[in-house]
């Protein structure tokens, strides 16, 4: 019989969704959001979980951890031009956590929700083995501007949000004990781009939409699955974070490509978008502080292609996937 790790986290949601009815949400397990029809809007739905193994590194502050779970839930709204409402948490936490640990934990939380202009509106608490939080989210978004993952055409461009392998270079800071708490932030307390979402959204000019939370080559090879598609990636557009090549400047067997593709928690935005309309969201993305840059095209085909001065090879799916052995898993 198989197990969870032979399935991986991909396969396991398409078992639970066959077996699923969606009910009458217009948009149901599949997307980074499910939406349910509310007038002319869709009432979006997300939730997502960290655990102490998978998430938490032991240097990572109580304020961090509340931001984190915060922040990667508003991550899903974003991705689909939302606005998020409120949000609901669940605490599984051991029986003998501090009261100053809970105190700083609901503080992270809070100031994370303000930031983006919602709140934390009720959620749960439970005795557990180990620290397991969970998130769900809800958010507004006008049906007609509602940012699938389903959409993308050949021709279309491929562009992200800002740069990526902030959180890797995060990650080599702490592993390597490189005491620079900026650098630690991009793995510790990631930025939800929910004014890029809501822009973009609003334009009504992008045909498919996710965020990056498992690395770019999962990301493009979920997109690739569900629009039957391939893509042509350039590798020399994608816009590394200066973090990351801080962090090789000192190690020169480090491969920035290799955690830029692959390493994930940057909860930047992917998307598609036909070529003349690219300037136009560009524009208005840069004008609000924001970046987009456009890293490759999608092609007729199931092929995902890097290219590498002028070389074509196949990009391997090596972005982070639970019940899978993966690199990137704290100790």
């Amino acid at each position: 019989m198989k197990k969870l790790s032979d399935l991986g986290e991909r396969k396991a949601i398409r078992l639970i969704s066959d077996i699923l009815s969606n009910g009458d949400a217009a948009v149901g397990i599949g997307d980074d959001c499910a939406a349910l029809e509310f007038k002319d809007e869709y009432l979006l739905i997300s939730t997502d979980m960290i655990s102490e193994k998978t998430h938490i590194p032991k240097s990572m502050t109580p304020w961090q951890i509340g931001w984190f779970i915060v922040a990667i839930n508003l991550s899903d709204i974003a991705a689909k031009g939302g606005q998020p409402i409120g949000l609901v948490l669940s605490l599984g936490l051991p029986k003998d956590t501090s009261e100053l640990f809970l105190k700083e934990l609901m503080i992270g939380s809070r100031e994370c929700a303000k930031k983006f202009n919602t709140s934390i509106i009720g959620g749960d608490t439970k005795e557990n083995s180990d620290i397991v939080l969970s998130g769900t989210v809800f958010g507004l978004v006008k049906i007609d501007e509602f940012m699938s993952r389903k959409g993308g055409q050949p021709g279309d461009i491929v562009a992200v949000t800002g740069t990526l392998g902030k959180a890797a270079a995060g990650y080599q800071a702490l592993i390597h004990d490189i005491n620079n708490k900026e650098i630690q932030k991009g793995l510790l307390e990631p930025v939800p781009r929910l004014k890029e979402g809501i822009s973009l959204a609003k334009t009504k000019i992008v045909t498919s939409c996710m965020d990056i939370s498992d690395g770019l080559s999962s990301s493009l090879y979920q997109l690739q699955e569900l629009n039957n598609i391939g893509f042509e990636i350039m590798k020399d557009k994608i816009p590394l974070s200066s973090k990351l090549l801080e962090i090789a400047k000192n190690n020169v067997n480090f491969d920035v490509y290799e955690q830029g593709l692959h390493f994930g928690g940057d909860y930047e935005l992917l998307f598609t978008i036909p070529p003349k309309k690219f300037e136009k969201a560009s524009n208005l993305i840069e004008k609000e502080g924001g970046r987009l840059t456009k890293i490759g095209r999608v092609i007729k085909g199931d092929e995902i292609v890097l290219i590498d001065n002028g070389f074509r090879k196949k990009l391997t799916n090596k972005g982070y996937e639970h019940f899978k052995k993966s690199d990137f898993i704290f100790d």
